[in-house]
């Protein structure tokens, strides 16, 4: 049977988990993958490191596409390990090195890499065209050549299996990262692959009410704003439907009464289908939600209005009367219409509130690139991908 995988290697004290879901979640943005599996074990034989598996989880592409897209994610400029880099580094571990393997013996496919802040170091054997090639690749050089393999005349199965294996093994990712840690990677990765310790989320923004309060108070240090500010006492019922506990959280850290800006307006977002001008809803709103028109059914879906969508000041008037509601599971958002129709936002709601402080703050590139994720993603969830 094939072994095919792609795995991190990374010390355990330099990569959290939350890196880890984070990197992962930015890498795959702008790919089509629903349900990414991203699983942790220890690496036997390598002291104080960890080995973390990607799969795509799609039953389509685990068929026979398996391997291409695991090429093409780990050869993508923000690939998971530079993604994961700089998501550590957010984490306040700026120095971190992370070892990385796309390996398959279905065919022959070894391609080994070394990542730091400074740059990164590639090995790998593969078959290309027109036969085995061997590379070695940096930011500024890429050398590639093909591997010449000396078979015997009349060489039988098994001696032409060992006289390839003889002539790639100095070119092998693995034989470079082996050198790399100091120990053989190869049968350990394999080994890891049959002892998970644990299954990582891949997620841009964790949920539940401690993310959400962290998400707020990172908004309010961008505005300039005060956390808790004019909270209300309580959050009310609305027909029936009582608030989500990320979305108490979201209240009791929002500042609602912010002086030097008391029409707290987000104007002009654009992610997935929450479109226009923002506003939360304050609480005599909210209880005027008791008498909106319509809004029995959004009640019945066990839905919670949160913000008021307007038009965009630049023509876009798609978004008018529409209202973002928070789902019962306090992550998922919806945009409603007249009270009746609704339709998925796109972003969660932990997501959204990191888009709104990453839209008001100067970004370095990571925040770049974890901002485009944030919006791709929307995008193609609204669209029902």
């Amino acid at each position: 049977m094939a072994t095919t995988f792609a795995a991190l290697i990374f010390r355990s004290d330099e990569i959290p988990d939350r890196a880890l879901s984070q990197g992962f979640a930015v890498a795959l943005g702008g790919w089509d993958v629903a349900s990414p599996r991203l699983f942790v074990a220890p690496l036997p034989g390598v002291p104080g490191h960890s080995a973390a598996y990607y799969a795509s989880g799609d039953p389509a592409v685990a068929g026979g596409d398996e391997l291409d897209h695991l090429v093409e994610l780990f050869e993508d400029e923000l690939s998971p390990p530079v993604a994961v880099l700089d998501a550590a580094a957010e984490l306040g571990h700026p120095g971190a090195t992370i070892f990385a393997l796309v390996y398959s013996d279905e065919i022959v496919h070894d391609d080994g890499w070394r990542f730091e802040a400074s740059g990164y170091v590639r090995h790998f054997v593969r078959e290309g065209e027109e036969g085995l090639e061997a590379g070695v690749e940096t930011p500024d050089r890429s050398d590639i050549a093909a591997i010449d393999v000396d078979l015997p005349d009349g060489a039988a199965e098994q001696q032409e299996r060992e006289a390839t294996d003889r002539a790639v093994r100095p070119h092998r990712g693995s034989t470079f990262l082996s050198a790399e840690l100091g120990a053989p990677v190869l049968g350990a990765l394999v080994g890891g692959l049959f002892a998970p310790e644990r299954r990582v989320h891949v997620r841009l923004v964790e949920p539940g009410p401690a993310s959400i309060a962290a998400e707020v108070s990172r908004l309010n240090r961008v505005l300039r704003r005060e956390d808790g500010r004019g909270a209300p006492a309580c959050v009310p019922e609305i027909r029936g439907v009582a608030a989500p506990a990320a979305y108490e959280a979201f209240a009791r850290a929002y500042d609602w009464a912010d002086p030097a800006d008391p029409e707290d307006l987000y104007r002009e977002l654009a992610i997935g289908a929450v479109e226009g001008t923002l506003r939360f809803l304050r609480e005599d709103e909210l209880r005027g939600h008791e008498r909106e028109p319509g809004w029995e059914a959004a009640a019945a879906r066990r839905l919670y209005p949160i913000a008021r969508l307007s038009g965009s000041a630049l023509g876009g008037g798609a978004a008018q009367r529409a209202v973002v509601a928070l789902g019962a599971d306090g992550d998922q958002l919806w945009v409603v219409r007249d009270g009746t129709s609704a339709a998925p936002a796109g972003p969660t709601f932990g997501e959204l509130l990191r888009y709104l402080s990453l839209g008001w703050s100067r970004r370095s590139d990571a925040e770049e690139d974890l901002i485009g994720a944030l919006m791709l993603r929307a995008r193609l969830r609204s669209l029902g991908g």
